[in-house]
């Protein structure tokens, strides 16, 4: 089941609307927990996804609600999405008592010009601390990369790849990145010309809608596509999530989707 339990971002990321937020709204502990048991008793949800772009923005509320669900043994798994700027070891600790078994963090590129130029406002080096910690803690870790950001070239994909080979998701969600209606990024690239269409089904983080300077949209493509085949089709990666799942059987319903989203990936990577 899909959650949202706060509306708003405290990042000012250029591509995401929610940069646009005077605050960030959050429901209480209590609100988010008595949810999760109507959830769980009346409809018999055991796996619940919170959809917030920045869960872990109030840490003191997380441990609240992490604190409730343990104490009150709550049968659920779940999941979130966070900045790597608001992830601290004991708080993913308390997470993974609670049945948290997975976190996307957004990481969005490797280079810092590029880091900046999008106000993404995270420090490259605590990257891999902060993945540590959460895997010492029970979660499995996705990584969200962007390719195709403003001053993007092949050398900083391959930097951005490397990157995320190196630090060690459990997933990595590679994506290109997309200009939406309403953010700042998609008022610079029109404004510049940038824009190729506003076709707006095209709009989903797989076709390229931007031509940039720096890079070709058949680069990022090509690119798209090696970044799959290189990070997943690895004999020890493999070997590894094979090895997960077998250990874990009733995580095998939530992988497929994921898998099933991976593998279309992989496919079209194939057969380019």
């Amino acid at each position: 089941m899909s959650f949202l339990s706060t509306r708003g971002c405290p990042g000012k990321c250029t591509f995401c609307n929610s940069a646009l937020s005077k605050r960030t709204r959050y429901l209480s502990a209590q609100n988010v927990v008595r949810e999760i048991v109507h959830l769980r008793n009346e409809y018999g949800i055991r796996e619940i996804g919170f959809y917030d772009d920045t869960f872990m923005s109030d840490a003191a509320r997380v441990r609240e609600i992490c604190g409730m669900i343990a104490d009150e043994r709550i049968d659920v798994t779940w999941s979130c999405m966070s900045r790597i700027n608001f992830a601290d070891a004991e708080t993913l600790r308390m997470m993974g008592a609670a049945g948290c078994h997975m976190v996307c963090f957004g990481v969005e590129s490797a280079d810092r010009d590029i880091l900046k130029s999008i106000r993404k406002g995270i420090r490259l080096e605590a990257v891999k601390g902060v993945l540590k910690d959460a895997h010492e803690a029970g979660i499995r870790t996705r990584i969200s990369m962007m390719l195709g950001n403003p001053g993007e070239t092949w050398d900083t994909m391959e930097k951005s790849l490397a990157f995320a080979i190196d630090v060690k998701p459990h997933l990595v969600q590679f994506n290109v990145t997309t200009p939406y209606p309403g953010t700042e990024m998609f008022d610079w690239a029109d404004r510049q010309g940038y824009i190729v269409t506003k076709e707006w089904d095209k709009y989903d983080l797989y076709n390229v809608v931007m031509k940039l300077p720096t890079v070709t949209p058949e680069e990022i493509t090509e690119f798209y596509h090696k970044a799959f085949r290189k990070f997943y089709l690895r004999p020890r990666y493999l070997l590894e999530q094979t090895r997960y799942l077998i250990r874990r059987p009733r995580m095998v319903a939530y992988h497929a989707a994921s898998a099933l989203g991976v593998m279309k990936d992989l496919v079209r990577a194939m057969l380019v």
